[in-house]
């Protein structure tokens, strides 16, 4: 017997054709969901007025757009005021499950609003974030206390590892409504190049055959710590006149949250390129739909960022077979990815650090190829996409009140 089919409406800010990291993810478990019997759709902002209001992606998810302007203060409240009065006219039907990365006091009457038409709220987060913010101890703790209770709106609150259940919890998420769910690695797309490795085209058109590549992956945005990267090269230059730093990233951010954000962005990034122009052998290019042979021409996987959720970068890297640099970034898994067993690389906070640690690695093929191994029994064992599936799969049964007529996983692990 199949299982009954689940409607599920994920609410994304933006959407492919434009990248963003969990509206990304998911979309790439939709194929995967529907064979277990939950059919996603998605509401987003029309960003560009190009794209179609509706249209149908990868043979499987219905994508709607929103009109939301171009002001990002007021994109996000447009698109869930939008999306309810959507919702509405569509019926139960349409989704007994509703889906949100956005935890913002200012949609929580439309929220409100969705819940009350019947539907389960969920709650995805996708970012350790600073737990108090304001000018003063009264305003931190007011905000604070806002957020605790705006949180409740929500039948279950999803994370990615249990450092961001536990900043979950600290907010006030009981455990009956948090759900650690793990994000899933496709291991089949993202594994170790067959040998020998084909580039892909640029990569070709540039690099000498016998390059060594240290491979940074995401967005040249200030909390991501590229300029790190470019400040620790110099040295790794010089010591390794083969090693190359590839970056590969958009330089354009559509989820930015104000106008003040977009110009500390174009101020950070115009520092970087200055930068970048006067290093030897860097090169920058925009975010590839075949990223996953970039990975696998890599060398060394470096990632520097400050503050993450549970990256997806650096776990296709893991899954890849990459040796992996990081930084102790602001909800880091601890103990998840082998850091404590040498498997991955946490890197200190100075840029002569980087420094030394990628000349280390790039000097030892053995301890690349242990480390690159290693981080791939990691991934498969623990992060692959099959285990994420069943768990979001049963999940959805649950709150949309179905019984889970086969076991596709846990929603908690």
């Amino acid at each position: 017997m199949s299982d009954p089919k689940i409607n599920v409406c994920q609410i994304f800010p933006h959407y492919a054709p434009v990248l963003a990291g969990a509206a990304e993810r998911f979309r790439r478990y939709s194929p995967g969901l529907r064979k277990l019997g939950v059919q996603t759709s998605v509401i987003t902002s029309r960003s560009d007025p190009a794209l179609p209001v509706q249209e149908r992606m990868d043979d499987c998810v219905d994508v709607t757009r929103m009109e939301t302007g171009s002001v990002p203060r007021e994109r996000d409240l447009l698109l869930f005021q939008e999306t309810e009065r959507y919702l509405a006219a569509q019926g139960k039907d349409r989704a007994q499950v509703v889906q949100t990365i956005k935890m913002d006091r200012r949609i929580f009457h439309s929220l409100w609003r969705i819940k009350r038409q019947g539907r389960a709220l969920i709650f995805v987060s996708t970012m350790v974030e600073p737990e108090t913010w304001g000018r003063t101890a009264l305003h931190r703790w007011v905000n604070l206390q806002l957020q605790m209770w705006f949180q409740r709106i929500f039948d279950a609150v999803v994370v990615g590892s249990p450092a961001m259940a536990a900043a979950q919890r600290r907010m006030g998420v009981s455990p009956r409504r948090l759900h650690v769910i793990s994000h899933g690695v496709n291991i089949e797309r993202f594994q170790p190049a067959p040998w020998p490795a084909a580039w892909p085209e640029l990569a070709s058109a540039v690099l000498p055959s016998n390059a060594k590549i240290c491979l940074y992956v995401g967005h040249l945005i200030p909390r991501k710590g590229v300029s790190t990267l470019l400040q620790a090269w110099p040295e790794v230059a010089a010591k390794h006149p083969d090693a190359w730093l590839i970056l590969v990233g958009s330089v354009y951010r559509p989820t930015v949250s104000s106008e003040k954000e977009r110009s500390e962005i174009e101020t950070y990034q115009a520092g970087l390129f200055r930068d970048l122009a006067s290093l030897p052998r860097v090169l920058h290019i925009t975010q590839q739909p075949d990223i996953q042979r970039w990975y696998q021409m890599a060398d060394i996987f470096v990632f520097p960022s400050t503050q993450e959720g549970f990256p997806n970068a650096l776990l296709e890297a893991m899954g890849t077979g990459l040796p992996c640099l990081t930084r102790r970034f602001m909800g880091f898994p601890d103990g998840q990815l082998g850091e404590k067993e040498g498997v991955i690389r946490v890197v200190d906070d100075p840029a002569p650090a980087w420094s030394a640690a990628m000349t280390e690695v790039l000097s030892n093929a053995s301890m690349r190829n242990n480390m690159g191994r290693d981080a791939r029994d990691i991934i498969v064992r623990n992060h692959a996409l099959d285990k994420t599936l069943g768990a979001y799969a049963s999940l959805y049964r649950r709150l949309a009140g179905v019984k889970n007529l086969t076991t596709h996983g846990k929603s908690s692990y």
